[in-house]
């Protein structure tokens, strides 16, 4: 009777161990400030904001998660990259107590920003490079917006090679509001996208947006009216882009990004230059012979 007993309340305190272990473990998930998620055939990688609780304000830590991401993604076979938030929110932007130096960092990398020298030297050399490495990926990356895109989120979106959003979604560059410029590629990104004229309208108003509007004045790619329908844009563009040969695509999408507003003969001898690169390579060959048989490329990477 004694060995049962002791086997009771052995096993009791197992379940209490193993209730609150399990607990711990559930809440370390629900701090990560990004997630990041695979489809089943690992080629499509979702990178998502989830600092919800704070409308995925953009912190130190979310940024720090956000370029380990990035470098582990890299890393990865996957075609395709989404960044995106919540089912309701893309992002607020920056963090003001990140931006006014109320929230400091353990390990004393964020300076004092409130001196010119030290945000610019920080927004330079520690933010900026962040948001281009999202251009620098040899990977398609989309993102893909519900709901409020704000200030840095903004940008954040303007750096990815396709954005889609719903209706709903409310985009402001709000930056003019509290007495700021777009610093992390807003006026050169989004001129770039819209011209000059739409990016005037955006940056000096710092108006708030709808879907639609994003869309005819050329900040997105394609709006949905519903959840579903933005989802189903999304997965058409991915399965265009699978068909595609993914040394080209990083190769095509390098071409735009460096040659945009370069000198034209520059352009066309770098085009030349990695065309007669891609002939060499098998999944050149691969893909015209695809082509020809009417068959799906099998593509290599090589």
């Amino acid at each position: 009777m004694v060995f049962i007993q002791i086997n009771k309340i052995y096993f009791l305190f197992q379940d209490i161990y193993n209730y609150r272990n399990n607990n711990i473990k559930g809440k370390k998930m629900e701090n990560k400030v990004i997630l990041i998620e695979e489809n089943e055939d690992k080629s499509v990688i979702t990178i998502r904001l989830n600092r919800i609780e704070k409308k995925n304000a953009i912190n130190y830590d979310i940024m720090v998660d956000f370029l380990k991401a990035l470098d582990q993604v890299e890393r990865t076979d996957a075609r395709v990259v989404i960044i995106t938030g919540g089912d309701d929110l893309f992002s607020s932007g920056i963090d003001l107590n990140f931006l006014t130096g109320q929230e400091r960092d353990s390990e004393g990398v964020i300076p004092d920003l409130r001196v010119p020298r030290n945000f610019r030297y920080f927004a330079n050399t520690w933010i900026q490079p962040i948001f281009t490495r999202i251009e620098k990926m040899e990977k398609p990356v989309i993102a893909k917006i519900n709901g409020f895109c704000f200030g840095m989120a903004f940008e954040l979106a303007l750096a990815c090679d396709f954005r889609f959003c719903t209706e709903s979604a409310q985009f402001h560059m709000l930056e003019t509001k509290i007495g700021m410029n777009p610093d992390v590629g807003g006026t050169i990104r989004l001129t770039r996208i819209v011209g000059i004229q739409n990016a005037k309208d955006i940056i000096l108003t710092g108006r708030k947006f709808d879907g639609n509007e994003a869309y005819r004045l050329g900040v997105v790619n394609r709006v949905a009216k519903t959840h579903e329908e933005l989802d189903s844009i999304i997965k058409m563009y991915i399965d265009e882009l699978l068909t595609s040969g993914p040394l080209a695509i990083g190769l095509a999408k390098k071409l735009i990004d460096d040659c945009y507003g370069k000198d034209t003969a520059l352009g066309l001898e770098l085009e030349t230059l990695v065309s007669s690169q891609l002939l060499q390579t098998k999944d050149a060959i691969n893909g015209a012979l695809a082509r020809l048989t009417k068959t799906k490329p099998k593509w290599k990477w090589k």
